[in-house]
């Protein structure tokens, strides 16, 4: 049963709010979530505790870890934010799946401290920019309805964001995951990322969604071209979030690949 635990992290001295769930013997994997944060243990990451020791913790900024977002400058402050929770952990290394901007701070981790990564997973991932490409302006929406964009169907947002949870209580977090995020991406969401991307040495998957209106699914082969070795594929029947529109086949897909390198 998936757990939501706040640590306090060696040597960096952060708080971290944590979902844990699956088997701690298990192979460790890190979900980086994408800008909506984590609105809670959902399908996605029911099933790939289900294979995995999953952790999901809270980027400083979002949901619980709200006011944590001053003291991060930069992805570098993130990097190290999310390997003093491995090690926190007591983790050497994890299985790194990312979607959206988490899929940056994947990128940035494989980059940056390529022992920490067994496997890396980019789904519709943000970081780059692309003239030719550039996709839906994030923060320029409806204030009614802010993240509808984010999904193929509009009215998705209700249903997979909202349903279940206090009416303003989900739609203040929403606001406040959109400030989060504006501080790396606003307002072109080029983080310089693609300097580093060749670095990466670890097994690497780019995933696109056929109905992202963020991350134009071309970029899928930007991406995969920056990075030594990688692979791409395109989801069917999802927007930006495939973590919420597309639980199965993300899951799916993560655990195939990743097990593929066992």
């Amino acid at each position: 049963m998936a757990e939501l635990k706040t640590l306090d992290l060696r040597p960096g001295g952060q708080t971290a709010h944590v979902w844990e769930g699956g088997d701690p013997a298990s192979s460790a994997l890190l979900f980086l979530h994408p800008v909506t944060g984590i609105p809670r243990w959902g399908d996605a990451l029911e099933a790939l505790a289900k294979d995995f020791h999953v952790i999901a913790p809270y980027q400083p900024g979002w949901g619980p870890a709200k006011d944590d977002l001053p003291g991060v400058r930069d992805g570098l402050d993130l990097v190290l934010f999310n390997v003093d929770l491995l090690g926190t952990l007591g983790v050497d290394s994890a299985h790194v799946v990312g979607i959206s901007i988490g899929a940056w701070i994947g990128a940035e981790i494989a980059a940056i401290r390529p022992d920490a990564v067994q496997s890396l997973t980019l789904v519709n991932p943000l970081g780059l920019w692309s003239e030719n490409h550039p996709g839906e302006d994030l923060f320029a929406q409806h204030p009614g309805h802010p993240t509808a964009v984010l999904f193929s169907d509009p009215d998705k947002r209700a249903e997979l964001l909202m349903e279940g949870r206090d009416a303003l209580d989900a739609y203040v977090e929403e606001l406040l995951d959109l400030r989060a995020s504006a501080k790396f991406l606003w307002p072109i969401p080029d983080t310089g990322v693609g300097r580093r991307l060749m670095r990466i040495d670890t097994r690497t998957l780019v995933a696109t969604s056929a109905n992202d209106n963020i991350v134009a699914k071309e970029m899928g082969d930007i991406w995969r071209a920056a990075i030594p070795g990688a692979q791409s594929v395109e989801l069917a029947d999802s927007g930006h979030l495939a973590d919420l529109e597309a639980p199965e086949a993300l899951s799916n897909l993560v655990r195939d690949f990743t097990l593929s390198g066992a």
